[in-house]
């Protein structure tokens, strides 16, 4: 369960972030596997070491990973294209042998966006070459564990142009335009046909109403937020797109300085609690909201908050780095106290 949103400001820069809820530690906060969490940065030119085939890295990035793994579960690169990777459960894969044979390149999900970060520009690149690529049913390997997450992908880049990629064709890609919000399944052409069922949301109050001649109705509370009557508020995938698909269009204009706060703002109500996901009763590791992150696209600044704490942790992209290096992501409340 995850929810990614894309803004533009009133001077056109871009704020992109989401959301990753799991039901999986990232932290140190349950027990059980843990994905060790911190904010990575990857220089030009360095080797990624992939456990399917290495590969250097053509452009510097920025993102959220797993300690000395490949894994970027979202990012940015020094040209400004950002994405994130979510669940989905109508993911395929293929054999290796089987992908190669095609003469198309095998990747391993959990490694893709690490390495469209680290080889793309822009999202133009990606349309003309994401039909090269398929994911191989190989696990990734971490803590003598084998992981293999369903995932798609949402890509976008400082034009305003995006994409979602869906490995659904025995491991190859679908590609649909990005609409500024990505969830999880269905397959994401079900997301957009659905939210014309609620075309008639407005961002307005309603006033008094004349039934008949008789009798006139008073909406509660002068009619504020009654626009919004009806917007699904569950934290289901169906659900939370339309909230987030109709929320980032109806926030007020904001001036670039607003964009973290206004992308914070939207994401609050889409944020799981821990505790009201339970995949089944006696489970005590729920899916919860374990961080939200967002990215400063314009000045290639990423910034994140845990569902540990309150603090948000912030960085901008070194490109004097030689080296990959981490930064932890900080779990303290740091409140002012006045």
């Amino acid at each position: 369960m995850c929810t990614n949103i894309k803004l533009i400001a009133k001077n056109k820069d871009i704020f992109f972030g989401r959301t990753m809820d799991l039901n999986m530690s990232m932290f140190g906060e349950d027990i059980g596997i843990d994905l060790d969490v911190k904010l990575v940065s990857i220089p030009k030119g360095v080797t990624v070491k992939s456990q399917l085939q290495p590969w250097k890295s053509k452009y510097a990035v920025l993102g959220v990973s797993t300690k000395d793994t490949t894994i970027l579960y979202d990012g940015i690169n020094e040209h400004g294209l950002a994405g994130d990777c979510q669940v989905l459960v109508e993911t395929t894969r293929s054999k290796t042998a089987e992908i190669e044979a095609q003469g198309k390149t095998p990747m391993i999900g959990e490694e893709f966006v690490t390495y469209v970060l680290t080889n793309f520009k822009s999202v133009k690149e990606l349309r003309e070459t994401y039909t090269k690529f398929m994911l191989t049913d190989q696990f990734y390997e971490y803590q003598g564990a084998k992981l293999q997450f369903p995932l798609h992908y949402a890509f976008i880049d400082e034009t305003g142009d995006g994409v979602v990629l869906e490995p659904v064709v025995a491991g190859g890609f679908k590609m649909y335009d990005y609409v500024g919000v990505m969830t999880n399944s269905p397959e994401y052409n079900y997301h957009t046909v659905n939210i014309r069922n609620y075309i008639g949301l407005e961002n307005t109050g309603v006033s008094e109403k004349k039934v008949d001649k008789d009798l006139t109705l008073q909406p509660i509370e002068n009619g504020t937020g009654y626009g919004l009557f009806g917007i699904p508020g569950d934290y289901t995938s169906p659900s939370r797109f339309v909230r987030s698909f109709y929320y980032k269009n109806m926030v007020d204009t904001f001036d670039t300085e607003k964009g973290i706060n206004t992308l914070y703002a939207i994401f609050r109500p889409l944020i799981i609690p821990r505790g009201l996901e339970h995949a089944k009763k006696e489970e005590k590791i729920t899916d919860y909201t374990r961080y939200w992150s967002g990215y400063d696209v314009t000045n290639r600044t990423v910034y994140v908050q845990t569902g540990e704490g309150l603090a948000i942790t912030s960085k901008t992209m070194d490109a004097t780095l030689t080296e990959i290096t981490y930064n932890d992501i900080q779990l303290d409340n740091h409140i002012y106290t006045v």
